[in-house]
């Protein structure tokens, strides 16, 4: 197995873990919305927020971090041997963790900005909360989809 090889496995596999990342997020979020409304509009619950612009750019990072990360993990497992699922689950809360944090930094821009030096904190609320409960709520599918992307790349060899 060469190092191009492994990495070639690694960043297409973990697009496809992303992918399922993605429908997860969207399926937990439908099912947290639906609680309100009905499920079509549940479903469509992006359509309704103030905070398009955040889901875009974390979607878009959400993938970019899947793919870089997942050369190294493609390499970690297939050339360096490593356990695949302590690398799977490690890769995937480095990417939730990742895209949680950098993407929050456009709500800070656009809102928290205004608020530095009044009561409230805006690092608080625009990078702390979002990168707290990405990551609280993430937790889970993160492990589980993890494991199935180690697993996934070490079937390959």
């Amino acid at each position: 197995m060469t190092e191009i090889k492994a990495k070639q496995i690694g960043s297409r596999t973990a697009l496809l873990s992303a992918g399922i990342g993605t429908l997860i997020a969207q399926i937990i979020m439908t099912c947290l919305v639906s609680l309100d409304m009905n499920i079509l509009k549940a479903f469509l619950w992006f359509t309704t927020v103030n905070y398009k612009l955040n889901i875009f750019v974390g979607v878009i990072l959400l993938f970019t971090a899947s793919y870089f990360y997942g050369q190294i993990a493609g390499k970690q497992i297939l050339i360096k041997d490593r356990n695949h699922i302590l690398v799977g689950f490690l890769t995937g809360m480095l990417v939730l963790i990742t895209t949680a944090f950098l993407s929050s930094w456009v709500g800070f821009f656009q809102e928290g900005l205004d608020n530095i030096g009044t009561s409230d904190d805006p690092f608080e609320d625009y990078i702390f909360k979002p990168l707290f409960w990405v990551t609280i709520i993430g937790l889970i599918p993160a492990f589980l989809v993890g494991i199935w992307f180690g697993s996934r790349i070490n079937s390959q060899r």
